[in-house]
């Protein structure tokens, strides 16, 4: 890919010219002001946007209200908002890209929508209008080229279109055309506001994916009405008020990208406006949507999360320096789930450019051991490197990546392996950096380095207690089994539903396995401390694959019948099997920080070894602080 690809030919919509077809897709960050006003962290933050050259950039959930709720969005609903919108839009300027802004009712979207669509009186259907109108006219006065009606997700044009919730019995309920009253005048007063001086994106969803809601054949009907009061259609799917669909909103990396193309193909065939389209593209994919003809432009955010270099690479013909998104969730499940602010798992920068305002070269450099090649080490080591340190890489096995690779092997985890083996290549290629493979680490051969600081990076131990058969192939630890070290049987135990026992679970039963997981957790609370969005999809592709969990148990025994399990109340009983996996977690290797964390003044625990429960945003966190500290 590089500037003569498609997604790089700029395209009109409405009376604005895009420079390429690559839209930053909106998503709240959490990052802004309480009062809904602009702070520090959010401009820095909109700048990494901006700066990442894509050709639209929409600022996400953005609330038209007139109260402020307290919650960090951005604030459309006063005249006093204009000065800091003009701010956003004077950023995303800077950086020659089109300035958009995604419009809500941030108070009725979290209402039952049969309230909202069959309850609302039409004095305040055309309050709601009103508020809509004057949003869009303040953002066309701050600067803004853009602004995005959010139509989709069970949003509140969404509710007057809904068949299922909406049961009024006036002109904006019952018939088809009733419910696109709604939607058809509020685009109206919204043009009539800002007449052709700003484009008027629609964010729809071609199917609402439960019974009884809306299809793609009734979608397109609408979407058929409206066009002529628009100038792009975004095509989604799916409602943000259920739990199960998340995951069809927020394809996580079980899922296949691309998943709402074949539906954006109907809107761009049947339409004659530009169609964008969003779901899980990678710049791969766009290119190739976009010169099929599938669609006009590609909407995307996790890949720019993960890189807000990864656009200007891909122009550049430099594709291959793009820190690739693992499609983990942990940025929409740090914001949608937690309330949280905005963190990538792969890019710790991301949301705190305040803290890091820019990585640059010390006057003094420094030499700076690592101890472990783990994703963790492999952070730090490249800021390390960035910052004119000489870096020293100790690793005891024949390659990087320590558990990284573990968590790579399953045929579903591509966007794992490819992240993984970006971060071992810019490690290896970078000449600030020696990798000693097949180098277990002592206190001697560190201290013979003479380290002005060392990073501690040694991972976890597995959590493997001691049962009848241990040691024997009737009992394996999950990492083995990922890393294909030992053979399994037919009929399969796995201890532990965790991310890593279901993710081993899955692949296992791929491979046309018999397999159940036991717990001590009750089944509705096996990954509620984890990424939900993600294990709720993790959960249904396992009980499509015939997956059974036993659950408020403890494994007892491993015999030569199977796994004795036990219950709350002492009750025994024996799971027949012939495997059993163990996934029980990991424990910090203190026992290795301590042997080494006198060696330098400068020391610091990086990694699994220093925290409770390892992920890769934790892995890259603590690498990458530690490394802005030396």
């Amino acid at each position: 890919m590089n500037k003569n690809s498609n997604i790089f030919k700029s395209i009109k919509i409405g009376n604005f010219t895009a420079k390429n077809r690559i839209e930053i897709s909106p998503a709240g960050s959490f990052l802004c002001a309480k009062d809904g006003g602009n702070n520090a962290e959010f401009l820095a933050y909109t700048r990494s946007l901006a700066r990442s050259r894509a050709g639209i950039v929409t600022l996400g959930v953005s609330s038209i209200d007139e109260e402020i709720s307290g919650v960090p969005i951005t604030s459309v609903g006063s005249p006093l908002c204009i000065a800091d919108l003009a701010d956003i839009a004077e950023i995303i300027h800077t950086y020659g890209a089109l300035a958009s802004i995604e419009l809500v009712s941030g108070k009725y979207m979290l209402m039952p929508p049969e309230v909202v669509a069959t309850e609302s009186s039409k004095e305040e259907v055309n309050h709601l209008i009103e508020l809509f109108a004057n949003a869009a006219e303040r953002c066309m006065i701050a600067g803004f080229n853009m602004i995005m009606i959010h139509g989709a997700h069970g949003n509140v044009p969404a509710m007057f279109f809904s068949k299922k919730y909406n049961h009024r019995t006036d002109e904006y309920g019952g018939s088809f055309e009733n419910r696109c009253r709604f939607g058809k005048e509020l685009l109206e007063v919204i043009r009539q506001k800002v007449g052709n001086k700003i484009a008027i994106e629609y964010r729809i969803s071609a199917e609402e994916l439960l019974e009884g809601n809306s299809e793609i054949e009734e979608t397109l009907e609408y979407a058929k009405k409206i066009q002529d009061k628009v100038d792009m259609m975004h095509v989604s799917r799916g409602l943000l008020s259920e739990n199960s669909l998340l995951p069809y909103l927020f394809q996580p990396t079980y899922f296949p990208r691309a998943m709402n193309l074949e539906a954006a193909k109907r809107f761009k065939k049947e339409l004659n406006i530009p169609v964008s389209v969003v779901g899980g593209f990678d710049l791969e994919t766009a290119e190739k949507a976009v010169s099929n003809g599938d669609v006009d432009v590609v909407a995307m955010i996790r890949n720019i999360l993960a890189d807000t270099n990864c656009v200007s690479n891909a122009y550049k013909g430099k594709s291959e320096e793009t820190r690739p998104c693992v499609r983990c969730n942990t940025c929409i499940n740090r914001t949608h789930t937690q309330f949280l602010h905005l963190r990538c798992a792969v890019n710790p920068l991301i949301g705190r450019e305040i803290q890091f305002p820019k990585i640059r070269e010390e006057a003094k450099k420094k030499k700076v051991v690592i101890i472990g090649g783990g994703p963790s080490s492999l952070e730090a080591a490249r800021v390390l490197a960035k910052k004119g340190h000489n870096v020293v890489i100790f690793e005891k096995n024949n390659e990087l990546g320590g558990a990284l690779r573990m968590a790579s092997t399953a045929a579903f985890k591509k966007d794992m392996k490819k992240y993984l083996d970006w971060s071992i290549r810019t490690v290896m290629n970078n000449p600030k950096i020696e990798v000693r493979l097949n180098m277990a680490a002592t206190r001697e051969n560190v201290i013979s380095e003479k380290p002005d600081a060392v990073l501690i990076g040694v991972g976890a131990k597995p959590i493997i207690p001691k049962f009848t058969l241990s040691g024997t192939e009737k009992l394996a630890w999950v990492g083995d089994v990922e890393l294909k070290r030992v053979k399994v049987g037919q009929n399969i135990v796995i201890v532990g539903g965790g991310f890593t026992g279901l993710e081993a679970a899955l692949s296992l039963s791929r491979e046309g396995k018999k397999v159940k997981v036991i717990d001590m957790l009750p089944e509705e609370r096996i990954g509620a401390d984890g990424i939900q969005i993600s294990m709720i999809a993790l959960k249904e592709l396992l009980k499509k694959e015939g997956v059974t969990f036993t659950c408020e148990v403890k494994l007892a025994d491993v015999t030569e019948e199977g796994a004795v399990v036990e219950n709350k109340f002492g009750k025994k009983e024996v799971i027949t099997c012939d495997t059993v996996i163990l996934s029980l977690g990991v424990r910090a290797d203190r026992e290795q920080v301590e042997l080494f964390k006198d060696i330098a003044e400068e020391t610091y625990a990086i990694g699994d070894c220093n925290t409770k429960g390892g992920t890769l945003w934790n892995a890259t966190r603590t690498g990458f602080d530690a490394a802005m500290e030396i």
